[in-house]
């Protein structure tokens, strides 16, 4: 039983070596091909019904006339179609930008309040983080950009918000905010969230916060932590100037 479970286990690392950079990309251009013909044809659905609502009202008015509300309902459903198309898009779209992040090999401009803006919208994949965490989130947009690794990043600060999102979760308040800001020479991250920080911490975490403070360090980023009436605040600054 021991060794099944090691074949497994070594099974599955090889799988989830293979899932960023080979499988994904596939994945998300399997699903996008069907997404944009179903995005595509309702909305041309919704074209042909009000034009054939129009050439019916002018050439059988009566018909229309008795046909009214039946078309209304089509017309309605239609419209459904179209929001759950753009909702189910929207989340696509957060998938996407998260993993291509993840896939990025070469440096580019990075805006802090875009990537942490994406990175918030894929955070709500965590049900719990969704449904149960009182959020706040202001997002400077004038934060200039600086160059960098995508990938390095988005891990960091994914890990940063995970370690917060734990704490909050097991927290009475469960509040978690998130700001971004700058001055003349550094863009900055202020998160707070409750709860105590003690208890979220094994071996595991204490080793991958080690790891996103590391390569934050790369950019000359500043770290704080602090804690003040059941709050736990860390700010981030980035010079990038």
């Amino acid at each position: 039983m021991e060794k099944d479970k090691k074949q497994q286990h070594l099974l599955e690392k090889e799988f989830t070596a293979t899932f960023l950079r080979e499988l994904m990309p596939g994945i998300l251009h399997n699903f996008a091909n069907p997404l944009n013909g179903i995005m595509g044809r309702s909305k041309l659905l919704e074209r042909r019904i009000d034009m054939l609502n129009k050439k019916l009202s002018e050439q059988h008015p009566d018909a229309a006339g008795a046909l009214l509300e039946e078309i209304q309902k089509i017309k309605n459903d239609i419209r459904s179609v179209n929001s759950e198309s753009e909702s189910f898009f929207g989340m696509f779209r957060d998938v996407s930008t998260k993993f291509y992040a993840l896939a990025a090999k070469e440096e580019e401009r990075i805006s802090l309040s875009q990537m942490l803006a994406a990175e918030m919208r894929f955070a709500d994949f965590y049900l719990d983080f969704k449904h149960e965490i009182v959020k706040k989130l202001d997002f400077d947009k004038e934060v200039p950009d600086f160059k960098g690794h995508a990938a390095e990043l988005s891990l960091s600060f994914w890990c940063l918000i995970r370690f917060a999102m734990a704490a909050a979760l097991k927290s009475e308040k469960k509040e978690f905010s998130l700001t971004t800001g700058h001055d003349d020479e550094n863009v900055f991250v202020l998160m707070k969230h409750s709860g105590e920080e003690s208890g979220t911490l094994d071996a595991n975490r204490i080793e991958s916060i080690s790891a996103a403070l590391e390569i934050l360090e790369k950019y000359s980023a500043r770290v704080e932590f602090d804690r003040e009436n059941g709050i736990s605040t860390v700010t981030i600054r980035i010079p990038c100037r």
